[in-house]
């Protein structure tokens, strides 16, 4: 007889090729099913060494795929640790489900282990960081749960779902035992209305000088064929990269540092105007802004919004537009990076570097602080590679998010920067990389401070506190890992080391040690 736990694995395996999770006292009839599901080669099966990495890890597993990215988790601290990888996928619209354990249902008046003193707390934490939570209370929710929470991590705007189940339940037999077959669930994008087409065409055709701003929501699907019929100059936000080639001739620069947007109108796709990317909302915008989006939430007063997916909305008003009558008219906006002299590795140097030495199938994956703003400067040629969370955050995210992202696509080239700091607080996740042989790039952008938190500080007070970060011989910690280490104390070393450590990342974890100038300043933020 087949169990919960099998039914529940079998429309998992169904769904995706991959999971990640910490296993638990809890939950061991359920890592029973999930052990014969990869003996059987059903499903591949990643553990990280805490909550936190792996669902970051499945986050990204899931941007890449565009897939729903599956975590378990047992309850009480297994689920709180969960909690910023769910957060985060939330602010960024990334399908994934976490899966938690909770105490027995029959018990559910007792304490137990890992009990957060009130059964409904993990439910009522989950509702606020998610589009859905579902708790299970027979075998017989399990294929309608799962579908529903499937079905609408993956309906745009995508983001995470809950999925809560009770321990006792996992061993009730449900059926004869053999697999279950489930329909596949794919993501779903939502297209505007006929009306919504003709409110854009009239838009359009009041316009004599439109620009095309693409943000994160345009560069998570192929678009430039549809950018190029338009015919329009394109600038993209910063967490916009990648929705147009950066070497394309329609691509105009990025917003971030922009005093204005030219142009008499401005169609604005798959962005929030967050304060980081706008000045504190200081740019100066034309008149006349058009505005799409999944997510109504984020329009304005004034704007023409249009509530649908960059691809379907420009797949729609291409295939309507007759004549085109208008063309580029911007010059294109040149990125200043100061070449300065001293022999000291700058922030705009390694930008350089590697800008000059990665494939341009890169993926980019930056952390918090410094390193994020000195990753502006890496071009981006393809869409869906570049990933810079200037909102949620998180310090410490861009290690499980590379392991995350080469896991979901192993051909490509992934490389992930960060800070000492954040790099203290994550690379526990390298042990997971190297027990599975996941080759990728980690740069670590090592100046022994808290970089932007230090400049922030002078500027505000004219002193700094807590911003030093205790120095580590990271080459020996890696290396007993198993990773292999590369190191740059100047700018000759760099260049020097580069193509080396670009090499072993392809075929093992890798990590390149930059020693940078502590004084060094990128350019974008001197402007």
């Amino acid at each position: 007889m087949k169990n919960l736990a099998g039914v529940l694995l079998d429309y998992i395996s169904s769904q995706v090729d991959d999971v990640f999770g910490i296993p638990g006292t809890h939950g061991l009839s359920l890592y029973e099913e999930l052990r014969k599901k990869v003996t059987n080669g059903k499903l591949r099966y990643f553990m990280p060494r805490l909550e936190y990495g792996g669902t970051i890890m499945a986050d990204y597993y899931a941007r890449i795929k565009n897939n729903v990215g599956i975590f378990f988790s047992v309850n009480g601290p297994g689920f709180t640790n969960s909690l910023t990888g769910v957060a985060q996928a939330y602010s960024e619209g990334s399908p994934l489900i976490l899966i938690s354990l909770n105490k027995e249902l029959k018990y559910r008046d007792k304490r137990q282990l890992h009990d957060m003193g009130y059964f409904d707390a993990q439910m009522e934490i989950a509702r606020q960081i998610t589009k859905a939570s579902f708790r299970i209370y027979s075998p017989n929710d399990v294929p309608n749960t799962f579908e529903k929470a499937f079905r609408i991590a993956l309906e745009d705007k995508m983001g995470p779902v809950y999925i809560e189940i009770p321990v006792d339940l996992l061993d009730i037999e449900v059926g004869e035992e053999k697999e279950v077959k489930f329909s596949k669930i794919n993501r779903s994008l939502i297209y505007p209305t006929e009306d919504e087409v003709k409110e854009t065409l009239d838009f359009l055709s009041s316009c004599n000088k439109p620009t095309l701003l693409l943000g994160y929501g345009a560069s998570r699907s192929n678009i430039v064929n549809y950018i190029e019929k338009l015919g329009l100059p394109v600038i993209t936000t910063i967490r916009g990269k990648g929705a147009i080639p950066e070497n394309h001739p329609l691509f105009m620069g990025t917003l971030f540092g922009m005093k204005e947007i030219p142009g008499d109108c401005l169609i604005a796709i798959g962005t929030s105007f967050n304060d980081l990317e706008t000045g504190r909302w200081s740019i100066k915008l034309p008149e006349k802004i058009l505005h799409v989006d999944p997510d109504i939430s984020v329009f304005n007063v004034g704007e023409l919004g249009i509530k649908a997916s960059a691809e379907a909305f420009l797949k729609e008003i291409t295939e309507k537009l007759e004549k085109i009558t208008w063309s580029t008219y911007l010059t294109k906006k040149e990125d200043v990076i100061s070449l300065d002299e001293n022999d000291k590795i700058s922030h705009d140097f390694l930008a350089r570097v590697l800008d000059s030495n990665l494939d341009q199938d890169r993926i980019v994956i930056s952390d918090a602080g410094t390193n994020q703003v000195m990753a502006m400067d890496i071009k981006i040629y393809k869409p869906n590679s570049y990933f810079n969370s200037l909102i949620f955050n998180a310090m410490g995210s861009a290690i499980p998010a590379g392991i995350g992202t080469k896991i979901a696509s192993p051909e490509r080239q992934v490389v992930s920067i960060i800070g000492d700091a954040g790099f203290q607080a994550c690379f526990n996740e390298l042990i997971t990389a190297v027990e599975n042989n996941i080759g990728f790039l980690s740069v670590l952008v090592e100046d022994g401070v808290q970089h932007f938190l230090r400049l922030n500080q002078k500027i505000r007070y004219g002193n700094t506190f807590s911003t030093d970060v205790y120095s580590v011989d990271y080459t020996k910690i890696v290396d007993s890992i198993g990773v292999k280490a590369f190191e740059a104390k100047t700018k000759d070393e760099l260049k020097e080391v580069i193509d080396d450590a670009i090499k072993w990342s392809h075929k093992k974890p890798t990590l390149l040690r930059v020693h940078v100038d502590p004084n060094s300043i990128p350019s974008r933020l001197r402007k």
